[in-house]
């Protein structure tokens, strides 16, 4: 009786590491790099990564004020009428200072998926490269994770 309680107990341990694990490696380190009057800007220091040469893949989290809910909803509708906040996986080429979008999804204060759109390519992206605006949040996002 006694060997199948330790067995349990150390069968528990095992998971409850396990589960820690997981949710450490899972867990986002939201990083503030700006705000304007619709959103405030945080990118996941631990999601930087560097698909090849030059390149920066970051996720950024935009987190909107109501200032930000009524511009959505007067531009897109009101199905923006309960944004939260919005998640984009940018990629950006730190040599040559440009920049696109390979996902972007719109969440609801539920935390329920309002519009998400992701880029699909085999061997590269589709979308053409944009510079950085001068003084934009971009920019501020560029200087960040492009160090």
């Amino acid at each position: 009786m006694k060997s199948l309680s330790i067995r349990l107990g150390v069968t528990l341990v095992i998971i409850g590491l396990a589960l820690f694990t997981y949710a450490e490696v899972g867990a986002e380190d939201w990083m503030f790099y700006g705000k304007t009057d619709k959103y405030s800007c945080f990118y996941d220091a631990k999601s930087i990564s560097h698909p090849s040469e030059n390149i920066v893949e970051v996720w950024e989290k935009q987190d909107y004020t109501n200032k930000g809910v009524n511009f959505m909803v007067e531009g897109l509708g009101e199905k923006y009428k309960n944004l939260s906040h919005s998640i984009t996986l940018w990629q950006i080429n730190c040599a040559d200072k440009k920049f696109h979008f390979l996902s972007l999804t719109y969440y609801s204060k539920e935390e329920k998926v309002i519009h998400s759109w992701k880029v699909l390519y085999s061997s590269g992206p589709s979308e053409e490269w944009s510079p950085f605006t001068t003084g934009s949040l971009g920019k501020r996002l560029f200087k960040e994770v492009c160090k």
